[in-house]
């Protein structure tokens, strides 16, 4: 969310998964309404996802053969990065959590979408990473 909540968990998926399948089998994509925006790291290819529900995926400009990015690139860019590091430090915050730091063993891979859900959930309960005026 603006203030550095997490709004949606999906469930855990093996290190194998790619964020484009993650989003197809998970029910985000139910989530959004006309002209909603969202961020995603470069190179993530899912625009083609949220088209049909005039979603907005940002993400940050890629050279694609250029030198450089245009002014306007570099301004539109620095702004959605100002945005994203909170997300990271939202992400960073969740993986605090012990159990998040080692692979699961065996016996705790069924329970694997549970524990995200409240190692995340937990976080929530911190103050906000975000400036009520960022």
């Amino acid at each position: 969310t603006p203030r550095g909540a997490i709004s949606y968990i999906s469930d855990a998926f093996g290190g194998s998964t790619s964020d484009r399948q993650i989003i197809e089998r998970s029910d985000l994509l139910k989530m959004f309404e006309l002209g909603d925006s969202i961020m995603a790291d470069r190179g993530i290819m899912v625009q083609d996802l949220f088209a049909s529900q005039d979603v907005y995926v940002n993400t940050p400009t890629m050279l694609k053969g250029r030198s450089q990015l245009d002014p306007e690139e570099i301004v539109r860019d620095r702004r959605v990065a100002s945005k994203r590091i909170h997300i990271e430090r939202v992400i960073g915050l969740a993986k605090k959590f012990k159990i998040l730091k080692r692979e699961l063993c065996q016996s705790k891979v069924p329970l694997a979408s549970r524990i995200l859900f409240v190692c995340f959930a937990i976080t929530n309960f911190r103050n906000s990473i975000v400036d009520k005026f960022a």
